[in-house]
């Protein structure tokens, strides 16, 4: 199920991402992306009970098929699927630690902004 899960929440947060992507500002990359795509990964896991992590993994592979089709080469996509991997396996050890898993997928999306960021402030906004 988590791969279900992991496709059907690449593909929602990309149509809700078309929709406010067209203007790539810092706000849209470093805010409103992690924050759709930590609810569509986890909140997704949670409807269909499909394992979180995985769910994050599968989801990474998804940017990194995308990302390879796009041209934008291998690297992108691998530092995608190593980032939702990582988010996933912090997502879940905080759920375990906290019991909470919404505060769990805030500290995810907060994690995933700060990547953003950084990625926006060295790479320049195309990211």
């Amino acid at each position: 199920m988590h791969i279900f899960a992991g496709l059907f929440a690449a593909l929602a947060a990309r149509v809700m991402l078309g929709l406010v992507r067209r203007s790539d500002t810092r706000a849209v990359i470093t805010l409103v992306a992690p924050a759709v795509e930590e609810l569509a990964k986890t909140g997704l896991a949670l409807f269909w009970g499909a394992d979180i992590f995985y769910t994050h993994v599968v989801f990474g592979g998804a940017e990194l098929a995308a990302d390879s089709l796009k041209r934008r080469g291998i690297w992108p996509g691998l530092a995608a699927l190593a980032l939702h991997s990582a988010l996933g396996f912090v997502t879940v050890w905080l759920a375990a630690y906290t019991g909470v898993v919404a505060l769990a997928a805030v500290a995810a999306t907060v994690l995933h902004s700060l990547w953003n960021y950084a990625a926006v402030t060295l790479l320049g906004p195309r990211v």
